[in-house]
């Protein structure tokens, strides 16, 4: 069948290419349709390569979160400050000695001679005798013509036995039980402080005070006040440390006075700063105390009432044995009262001069 050109229609054989008379191709071939685009698989080295890379990209992800971690300050807690406080006393062995052994009387001697109308020793060496320390007291005279009768307690072996130097202690060693005052941090002079009071446990406590009827007495009896601990720390090379109580109590009151100097041309701003200094929770001067000239004074948790009745707000820090008072409405001037071991007699300081004793009024 004959086919015609379409430039020229001049017809040519089915099998023709060309145009016999324009000379057009005629009967071109199609053109291959193009091949679909593939995207080539990765060969294995690609694929370990990828799979090194986001390998090392993981370890580096881990490896700066592990370093942030650690770079960063230890958090103010309970397990923090327990830490602290249980290095702190394991290597201290004065400080951990001042909790545990007894010191008031002169323990390494063979005899202790007490006098009759001291009811408050033979009390206490009482105890020790039911602890097994000493013998039963023998009652003497001292002789002479205004001779006294005395009581002689010797010192039994176990005593000897329990003895660390001079010193009768209880046990050797404390952990922290219970610790606060990681809620109440401070800055003072740029530095993260806190005043913490730790209950203790007794570590390896002595055979004498295991057995002993009296034990709880006894504990109540330690140096300290019982196994109660108020410490001050500090954020150090960023790790909870138990700091020096002078040191910290001289850069409080330099810190004070500084403010206190600064607050007339800095505004209230500044006071405010400077109460937060002193306010470390709640202290040990809460309730009436008569002075020995007969004065009472009063102490809220939050201001002191003199013997006229007058109230003046104040802020209270309580460090171990010491309470520093600031009143801003009595002169700014920190007070401080030294309190006894069983809390019911004081000593009532102003610029580290003793002005008044002070005993607490019951109720």
């Amino acid at each position: 069948m004959a086919q015609f050109c379409k430039q020229c229609g001049t017809a040519h054989a089915p099998d023709a290419r060309f145009c016999d008379e324009c000379g057009k191709a005629v009967n071109a071939a199609p053109s291959p349709a193009p091949a679909a685009a593939t995207t080539p698989a990765l060969s294995g080295l690609k694929r370990r390569h990828v799979m090194i890379a986001g390998g090392a990209l993981a370890v580096l992800i881990v490896a700066g979160g592990a370093l942030a971690w650690l770079l960063a300050p230890e958090a103010a807690s309970a397990s923090s400050f327990g830490r602290a406080i249980d290095a702190h006393l394991a290597v201290d062995e004065a400080a951990r000695d001042k909790l545990l052994c007894f010191t008031n009387l002169p323990y390494q001697k063979e005899e202790i001679r007490v006098a009759s109308y001291d009811s408050s020793t033979r009390q206490w060496l009482d105890i020790l005798v039911r602890s097994g320390l000493y013998n039963a007291p023998v009652e003497q005279s001292s002789g002479g013509w205004l001779a006294q009768s005395q009581f002689v307690y010797a010192l039994a072996a176990p005593g000897k036995a329990a003895l660390r130097g001079d010193k009768l202690c209880v046990a050797k060693g404390v952990k922290v039980a219970k610790v606060s005052g990681y809620e109440q941090v401070r800055e003072m002079g740029g530095q993260p402080v806190a005043m913490a009071t730790a209950t203790l446990a007794l570590s390896d406590e002595a055979a004498w005070l295991v057995k002993s009827p009296d034990r709880a007495q006894i504990l109540q009896r330690l140096p300290g006040g019982g196994l109660e601990v108020q410490l001050p720390l500090a954020l150090v090379d960023k790790q909870w440390q138990v700091t020096d109580r002078a040191k910290m109590r001289q850069a409080a009151m330099a810190m004070a006075g500084a403010m206190r100097n600064a607050s007339g041309a800095q505004g209230p701003g500044m006071l405010d700063k400077l109460k937060s200094l002193f306010s470390f929770g709640g202290h040990p001067l809460v309730g009436k105390w008569k002075t020995s000239a007969g004065e009472v004074l009063e102490f809220t948790r939050d201001s002191m009432i003199d013997e006229h009745g007058k109230t003046s707000k104040a802020t209270f820090a309580a460090e171990g044995s010491v309470v520093t008072i600031l009143s801003e409405e009595r002169g700014g001037m920190p007070m401080q009262v030294s309190l006894s071991n069983s809390n019911n007699t004081a000593t009532l300081m102003l610029g580290g001069m003793p002005i008044a004793v002070l005993q607490r009024v019951r109720d």
